[in-house]
């Protein structure tokens, strides 16, 4: 009966064998949509039996002795890195799309009309100096300008909030999925330790390696064990059942909050080198708070510039008295230092003022000297009031108790700036612009760019004349150059050419993203696509497979019919 018993232990272990085959096939079919599942792959191999009595040895059967997980780790890792560069990119594009939004005049703001616009009106009031309603349109130009300019900033800057909201979001989801891997690291060194792959377990891990890679690129080694380490950049994230955490620190960049991604444990800086959390990061500093910085820069020229050359005007009227809207830290430090902390820096040269008798008409011209030569006794607000005090007749110049230039003319008296009663006078110290004394723009920046009070409530100040004579505009005029006038403090652009850079240079950096996610959409799909023809599921060639084992399956039962019936033959024989 040994081989009768041989034969049926073949049939069985080819019954057995089988069916589970047939099982794996049905497995990979039913996960054939699923992108996270890797083929399986059955192992039969054949075994040794006892020998036949003509001496020969044909084997015992069939066992399933392996099941082959169809996964290319370096494959997978090439993979990983293509998903945190895709990520990044993408999330970069998103944030410069909503930028250049703000910089497109049509779906945004009008700024680069609105600039136009401003220098265009100086023109207008040269034209007609003496129209009340060009001149309050001059003054409008100007207050829808500085309006713009403090709502780009504004939006700019809620859009840097936004990131740093979304990176907190992102951070507790990355730190969740690392969380998560350790688990699974767990249960796979667990179900492994009896030698049987868990290829399920190990999908699932995979799958959430990937989630993670999108917000935080990671590299991945595999451990002897079945477990695997998870770095991001040089350090470990993820090690066996252990996740070190994430967390969001914060620092204060100026007025900025800035987020940015640490280690729970040590809170060390991480390195990001690819994800959705880089490119925010990115995007964040770059092009939201990145390009405040710019922004600030052109308002700052534009107050600055079209103070330059408005304080060497006058307007219908003149000052009984004026105030400074700048102030200084220390009056008693030289004005170009920092100790006096003026927000645009004076020169060395020299000013001029005007008093006028209301009652008889006539005029006395005071040239005030500003020594800024860095040499001992440079003026500060202190020597300047003495010295204004000293020289012109009619007018007490002081400093208020914050600190800024106060000066009031004498009873039935006015003053002016910027002529001699003949000429205009340039302003050569810059002192005016840097103090804010007759100046159409008050404020340092976008921030807090502003018409200045007085103008905005009379406009008739506006200072439209060079000599302070009725129907001239020849500071009008002046002003409606400074938009095309080299700005040293733009790099030489003038402060529309700096605009249009501004502009160009986020349309440049769109482009440049919208087209570095295609490339890396197209790298990422050829690795994918090569990882389908390895780990993916083809419903051809598993109906192949499964016809093959579903007919060694009817083959053994077949085979095992026919034993069971010699079985009973020789039964009867015997009997």
């Amino acid at each position: 009966m040994g081989l009768i018993d041989s034969a049926l232990n073949i049939g069985r272990s080819a019954l057995l064998s089988y069916q589970s085959a047939l099982q794996v096939i049905g497995t990979n079919v039913s996960n054939a949509g699923s992108p996270d599942y890797t083929r399986q792959t059955p192992g039969l191999t054949p075994l040794a039996g006892n020998a036949l009595p003509e001496g020969m040895r044909p084997g015992s059967g069939v066992a399933l002795t392996s099941l082959k997980r169809n996964f290319d780790d370096a494959l997978e890792n090439r993979i990983r890195s293509a998903i945190g560069d895709h990520e990044s990119l993408g999330a970069q594009r998103s944030t410069l799309g909503m930028v250049e939004s703000l910089f497109d005049p049509v779906t945004g703001l009008p700024l680069s009309q609105q600039l136009n616009g401003f220098f265009n009106s100086m023109s207008d009031v040269q034209n007609a100096p003496a129209d009340p309603a060009t001149r309050d349109l001059a003054v409008n130009s100007a207050a829808t300008l500085a309006r713009t300019l403090r709502e780009m900033r504004s939006r700019l800057g809620a859009l840097g909030d936004d990131l740093n909201e979304s990176i907190g979001s992102m951070v507790a989801e990355a730190n969740s999925l690392a969380e998560r891997i350790a688990e699974n690291n767990t249960e796979i060194v667990a179900a492994e330790s009896s030698g049987s792959p868990a290829n399920g377990l190990r999908d699932q891990r995979d799958a959430l390696i990937r989630e993670l890679t999108e917000l935080v690129e990671v590299s991945v080694r595999v451990q002897p064990n079945g477990s695997v380490n998870v770095y991001v950049g040089n350090e470990n994230l993820v090690q066996g059942g252990v996740s070190r955490g994430l967390a969001v620190t914060s620092r204060l960049d100026g007025e900025f909050r800035r987020d940015s991604v640490a280690f729970a444990d040590t809170n060390a800086q991480v390195e990001l080198r690819g994800g959705r959390l880089q490119g925010l990061i990115a995007a964040r500093d770059g092009d939201a708070f990145g390009r405040i910085a710019e922004v600030d820069q052109l308002a700052a020229a534009v107050i600055f510039e079209v103070n330059k050359a408005y304080a060497d005007g006058q307007g219908l009227s003149g000052f009984a008295s004026v105030t400074s809207s700048n102030a200084v830290a220390d009056p008693t430090a030289p004005l170009s230092s920092t100790g006096a902390s003026l927000p645009f820096a004076p020169t060395n040269g020299s000013f001029y003022i005007a008093v006028t008798n209301e009652a008889g008409g006539s005029l006395t011209s005071h040239q005030i000297e500003i020594d800024l030569d860095g040499i001992d006794g440079d003026t500060t607000l202190e020597s300047l009031v003495a010295d204004i005090n000293a020289t012109v007749d009619g007018v007490t110049a002081s400093v208020t108790v914050d600190n800024r230039l106060s000066i009031v003319a004498d009873p039935n008296l006015s003053f002016t700036f910027g002529h001699d009663g003949q000429s205009q006078r340039e302003d050569s110290s810059n002192l005016l612009a840097a103090l804010g004394i007759n100046t159409l723009f008050d404020g340092v920046s976008a921030a807090d760019i502003a018409v200045n009070r007085s103008v905005a409530d009379q406009p008739s100040l506006f200072a439209a004349a060079g000599v302070n004579l009725s129907g001239d505009g020849v500071n009008a005029g002046r002003l409606a150059t400074v938009g095309e006038s080299a700005v040293s403090s733009l790099d030489g652009a003038s402060i529309l050419e700096f605009y249009v850079r501004i502009a160009d240079a986020v349309a440049v950096n769109s482009a440049g993203a919208r087209d570095g996610v295609e490339a890396s959409a197209s790298v990422l799909s050829s690795l994918q696509a090569q990882k389908e023809n390895i780990s993916g599921v083809s419903l051809d060639e598993e109906a192949i497979e499964l016809l093959k084992f579903e007919r060694a399956f009817q083959g053994a039962a077949r085979f095992v019919s026919v034993v069971d019936r010699l079985t009973n033959e020789m039964i009867a024989l015997v009997r």
